[in-house]
């Protein structure tokens, strides 16, 4: 409980941090500012093993021009990666690609990364925000996993409706989901608050896309029990390596992803890199308190 004071109290000060300390904290989870610096950090994960899937920060597009700025990037991402021979895809948020201003833009926009996906043997990602968004993401998927094989999508286990969701994506056709936890602040009629009841949504959702046939199920996980939990299904159900992997945040969880690779389990690492670091940096930081106590140990480390 102090401690929880604490880092709350942490978190209400950062307003009043200078950008090079925030950035001598974010550098560990941040791969850099422009695109090169991530395909950089993609090599070297490659080379232990890992797999990556990059992710420009920023979100919330408001013009057609910030929507087609990020496609572009998200373009150069794809064409590098193949021109790189690099183990790699992409993950995208559809807010910043124009969702929430103009569907039929991101629609458009999306398709065009499919084609170009198709083209360099790649893959999009579609991230999940926060509850405003999740039905008319989740319709997105169903629409574009109809025409490309390329496309997938995610879901949090700490919305009430997740299970559902999951059993009707699998219902429809050949699904590739991205497991998470969530962290979006959502209202108690929608949002599981204890972390066990997350913790138990989890495993729920991730029994039922094992047993289901999911095509490819993304294990993004931290929580040393969840992982356990996950292991301990993938031997049960005896689900092959091409059907799972385990993901998690570039800068976390090193042992743990470590151990999983030298055991011969397929993961995958998320690289957030561009010029939003700072509003990246600091909204994760809001968003998890807890955190705090591990950011102040840092700034006191090396």
């Amino acid at each position: 409980m102090i401690m929880d004071v604490i880092n709350k109290a942490i978190v209400a000060l950062l307003p009043l941090v200078p950008r090079p300390i925030i950035w001598k904290i974010s550098r560990r989870y941040i791969a850099g500012e422009t695109l090169d610096d991530a395909l950089r950090c993609v090599e070297d994960l490659n080379a232990k093993g890992m797999s990556a899937t990059l992710d420009v920060l920023g979100e919330d597009s408001t013009d057609q021009q910030q929507a087609l700025a990020g496609e572009k990037i998200y373009q150069s991402a794809l064409s590098e990666i193949s021109s790189r021979d690099l183990d790699a895809n992409i993950s995208v948020k559809l807010s910043m690609l124009g969702l929430r201003f103009d569907p039929a833009l991101c629609e458009s926009i999306m398709r065009r990364l499919l084609q170009s996906a198709e083209s360099f043997d790649s893959f999009v990602r579609i991230d999940m925000e926060d509850s405003t968004v999740t039905a008319v993401t989740l319709e997105l998927y169903e629409k574009l996993r109809k025409d490309s094989d390329r496309v997938g999508a995610a879901v949090q286990a700490y919305l009430r409706s997740t299970e559902t969701s999951v059993r009707s994506l699998l219902g429809e056709g050949e699904t590739n989901l991205r497991l998470c936890k969530g962290i979006y602040v959502e209202p108690e009629e929608i949002a599981y608050r204890e972390f066990g009841e997350v913790q138990d949504s989890f495993r729920n959702s991730l029994k039922v896309l094992l047993e289901s046939g999911a095509r490819r199920v993304g294990i993004a996980t931290h929580d040393p029990e969840l992982v356990e939990s996950a292991l301990e299904m993938i031997h049960k159900l005896n689900v092959p390596r091409d059907r799972y992997e385990f993901q998690m945040l570039l800068g976390v969880a090193q042992a743990m992803r470590t151990d999983l690779v030298n055991k011969g389990h397929p993961l995958r690492v998320y690289v957030p890199f561009g010029e939003q670091w700072y509003a990246y940096s600091t909204r994760r930081l809001r968003e998890n308190p807890q955190i705090a106590g591990h950011v102040v140990r840092n700034l006191f480390s090396g």
